[in-house]
């Protein structure tokens, strides 16, 4: 839209400048020159993005059009469905080469999983960069920032950075204000086996952000861990964040022996948020900021 409403200027402008009486055609003529140029700015035209996050951020930027493919797990924006698929967990140096990109946006995970087949598209002049993983709002503002400077969308990038600054300001002010941290156990998933979020991960940074505590704040990055160990920790409220509705996550509590004598439980504290809003650090960052601050706070 923003990038509509810029064309829509431009061709006022060079109407104002001097066309008395412009035609129909005169007034397509110039509205094509003006998406031409702003085409031309852009550093890159076949982009695949191996991270969903990566993929809204370059959307956000106004490169949709140029991306030409993206990682398996990719469903956001919509347009997305229509763009090659690739396995970002296993890359396929042919399947790339194929796809004849200019530009690759990596995950910095993926240097050890991949780094020689991404190297090798590297020395054919195909541009390769990696994103670090985000741990905290400030990380995610550098990342916009990284792709705009690589793509040549500089002002749009920190024009992203502005609205998606605010965004995340108006969540956090409605944090209901409250004498005593309430205590959330974030569950990443439940089978086969346990999973949840300790310190130095991006969950926990926004568990701070919203005045709450990690439950588990005692342990390194992400982690397996039992049924035992989350009783032990008797955390306030239970938060699923895989993408399941409550009441799924209600049958799978319900078939943990001894979370009944949870006070979570007893209270009816059990929640579950969108997951990828949650964990994607990008532009909806403020969107999943909210539902997990609605979560926590349900009945404050």
């Amino acid at each position: 839209m923003k990038q509509k409403l810029w064309v829509f200027l431009i061709v006022i402008i060079l109407i104002a400048a001097g066309c008395s009486s412009p035609t129909k055609t005169d007034k397509k003529d110039n509205q094509d020159k003006a998406e031409n140029a702003q085409k031309s700015k852009a550093k890159y035209h076949r982009i695949i993005s191996l991270m969903p996050s990566n993929t809204e951020i370059l959307y956000q930027l106004g490169l949709g059009d140029d991306i030409v493919g993206v990682s398996t797990v990719d469903d956001y924006p919509k347009d997305v469905k229509h763009k090659q698929k690739f396995d970002a967990m296993k890359l396929n140096k042919e399947q790339l080469l194929k796809a004849k990109p200019d530009l690759i946006v990596a995950h910095e995970s993926q240097k050890g999983m991949d780094g020689k087949v991404l190297q090798s598209l590297k020395d054919k002049g195909v541009k390769v960069i990696y994103v670090k993983d985000a741990k905290n709002l400030n990380e995610i503002y550098d990342t916009f920032k990284q792709i705009g400077k690589v793509t040549g969308r500089e002002s749009q990038a920190d024009t992203l950075v502005y609205d998606t600054k605010h965004r995340v300001e108006a969540v956090l002010k409605e944090v209901p204000k409250h004498e005593k941290k309430p205590s959330v156990f974030l569950e990443v998933s439940h089978e086969p086996e346990i999973y949840t979020a300790g310190k130095n991960t991006f969950f926990n940074y926004m568990l701070e952000e919203l005045h709450a505590e990690n439950s588990f704040k005692d342990v390194e990055g992400w982690k397996k861990v039992s049924k035992e160990s989350i009783i032990k920790h008797h955390p306030d409220i239970l938060v699923t964040t895989e993408g399941i509705s409550r009441s799924d996550y209600l049958k799978v509590i319900r078939k943990r022996g001894g979370f009944e004598n949870l006070e979570a439980v007893k209270k009816g504290r059990i929640e579950a948020v969108d997951g990828d809003k949650i964990s994607r650090p990008g532009p909806r960052i403020d969107q999943g900021l909210a539902e997990l601050r609605d979560a926590i706070y349900r009945n404050e």
